[in-house]
Parts: structure tokens; sequence; C-alpha cells
């Protein structure tokens, strides 16, 4: 699809994530005139520095003026705010996508504040490092990666952004936003969680003592807290009910070492190990 129209895009959100977008985009998109926020002093010296912007400002209505495409790479909430804030300066026919991880309660909120003179596609890309900021990010984060829009393929926008997903390295999936947040609670959201609770769990003097089964899981506890936080609460529907089916698989575990059923344990593991093979 030719997507040569688009001349300038907004950035609100440019640190691992936003930031690894950038440079893709102007590594693949060289033309395109890409406008970033900073949300403080600080971040704007950031952003200065690290040089990859082509105008950073700290007025959001800046931002998106006359922009063709704006990208929202913040934590839930903030990305529901900024939905409501910049919706009266977008101009018509605007692209508006998001990176967040779950996407119920986005699209709600780009339903009731943005006009219809606006196209929101719902995005979600499957990849990340624990540590964030615009100092991490990169231009091939996204290559070889999956990324999810809960749009149907029915539109010039979602053909759009569709295609800037393609030109970064990604591959593009569609699916409705109560699917992805029922599967993402089980394959990222539980995760994350488990990763926190077995971080806390174990005293800080053991941790010496770790070797790598426990650095291997634990190693997403170090997620951003504002992030992980915003993303619980959003599904927490299919967290909390992830989570108790989760405690019922440890209480088959407990029930079956306490009893001493050895060859059951061996069996259980022997299934688990079958279906860890499909994990690409």
């Amino acid at each position: 699809m030719d997507i040569s129209y688009i001349k300038k895009i907004g950035f609100f959100g440019v640190g691992l994530m936003g930031g690894s977008l950038v440079k893709a985009l102007k590594k693949e998109c060289p033309h395109y005139f890409i406008s970033g926020y900073a949300r403080s002093k600080k971040s704007y010296d950031r952003l200065i520095k690290a040089d990859i912007l082509d105008e950073v400002e700290i007025d959001y209505k800046k931002v998106v003026k006359n922009a063709d495409v704006v990208v929202l790479s913040l934590p839930v909430n903030i990305i529901i705010d900024f939905l409501k804030k910049i919706s009266p300066f977008l101009k018509k026919g605007a692209i508006v996508f998001d990176l967040g991880s779950s996407k119920k309660e986005i699209e709600s909120a780009a339903l009731k504040y943005l006009s219809k003179n606006v196209n929101f596609v719902p995005c979600h890309p499957l990849c990340g490092k624990e540590r964030g900021g615009v100092e991490f990010s990169s231009d091939s984060l996204y290559q070889k990666t999956v990324c999810i829009i809960t749009s149907p393929l029915k539109s010039k926008a979602v053909l759009t952004v569709k295609e800037l997903w393609l030109k970064v390295g990604a591959e593009v999936f569609f699916m409705d936003s109560v699917t992805h947040d029922k599967i993402l609670s089980k394959v990222s959201h539980l995760p994350h969680l488990i990763s926190f609770a077995l971080t806390k769990l174990v005293p800080a003097d053991y941790l010496k003592y770790s070797a790598g089964s426990f650095k291997d899981l634990t190693r997403i506890s170090n997620s951003a807290p504002q992030i992980w936080t915003d993303i619980l609460f959003s599904n927490k529907k299919n967290i909390l009910k992830d989570l108790n089916e989760f405690i019922e698989v440890l209480k088959e575990f407990e029930s079956l070492i306490e009893k001493n059923e050895k060859e059951k344990v061996s069996d259980l593991i022997e299934l688990v190990n079958a279906k860890q093979k499909l994990i690409i």
C-alpha cells in the first residue's frame, strides 16, 4: 500500500518502545518529520540529547498540529488521558494508534473522546526489554516480532498502520480487543505478576546464591512499576481469573507432593514439557 502521503508523525512517549519505533521509521522512511512530546524539562533534555527527533515540544498541541499520524506509546491510563487532551487539536483524517498492552479500556476511551473525523487503530507490539528509556531504544527492536491490531482490516487507516508495522519488521495479526486481553492476560500479564511475586518472596540475602533458573523467572520483575500497575488494573477481570486458575495448578502440585505421588508429579511435568515445545 502507498503511504507516501504521510509527512508528519507526532509521538507521545519516546522511551524504549516509542524511541525504537521513531528510530525504525526514520531508518525506513527518512522523509518523515517526527515530532515528540516532552512532559518535563528532564524529559526535554533527554530527548534533545538522544537526537532522534526532528522536533521536541513541551506543548502537546504543537506535536499533533498537522500530524498525519499520532502515536501514543504510554502507560494505559496515560494513553486514555492523552486521547482526551489531543482530540480537539487533531486534523481531519488523522490516524491515531497506541502501543498499549491491554486494549478494551483504550478502545472505549477512543470511542468516547475522539472525533468521528479521526481514525483510531489500537495496536500492541509484543516485544520489549526490562530496562526502559530512550537510551535503550533500538531501530531493530521490532524486527521479527508480532504486532496485534484490534481493528478489522477494512479501512485505509488500518491498512496504513499495518504497512508501518511491516516496514519496521513486525508481523501483523488481527483480533478483537476482548480476545486480545484474554490471551495477553495469560501469556504476558500473569507471568509478570508471578515474577513480581517470586522476587518478593525470596529474602535479599539469598539472592547471591541465585542461579540461572531464578534469574530466568525473575528477569521481567525489573519492569517499570507505573506501566505494569496500569496494565494489571486495566485488565483486572482477566488477570484475577487467571491468577485463581494458576493458584489451582500450584495446589495440584502441592497435593501430589504432599501425598508423595512421585509418578504423578513426573507425569504432570512430562505433559508440561510437551506443551513447552510449542513455545516459539
